[in-house]
């Protein structure tokens, strides 16, 4: 049985060649990509606000606007973001891409 064959992963020379370079550390898309989907939840949380500031002048019910128009878009943008798979692109592939192990 040659190295590359065995069940182990162990070589001749007794170092476990299955992982060289340790755990995988996510890319800084990877790491930001939390923040974006905040980032684009408050931007439209702000401009509900804002535009019902503008025509209601009530800073409560611009507050309660802007939480609800955040809250929302966090929720769809993330469950949207969950549903979409890129082209050509299968499971396995991006979870290896994703530095996630099956």
């Amino acid at each position: 049985m040659t190295d590359d064959q065995r069940p182990d992963g162990q070589r001749s020379d007794g170092k476990d060649h299955r992982r060289p370079d340790g755990p995988i550390q996510p890319t800084r898309r990877q790491q930001l990509k939390p923040f974006e989907y905040l980032a684009f939840a408050g931007a439209a949380g702000v401009f509900v606000g804002f535009v019902v500031l503008l025509s209601m002048r009530d800073i409560v019910l611009a507050l309660i606007f802007f939480g609800v128009a955040f809250i929302g878009t966090l929720l769809i943008t993330a469950t949207l973001m969950l549903a979409i798979k890129p082209k050509g692109r299968s499971a396995a592939d991006l979870d290896k891409r994703e530095g996630f192990e099956p």
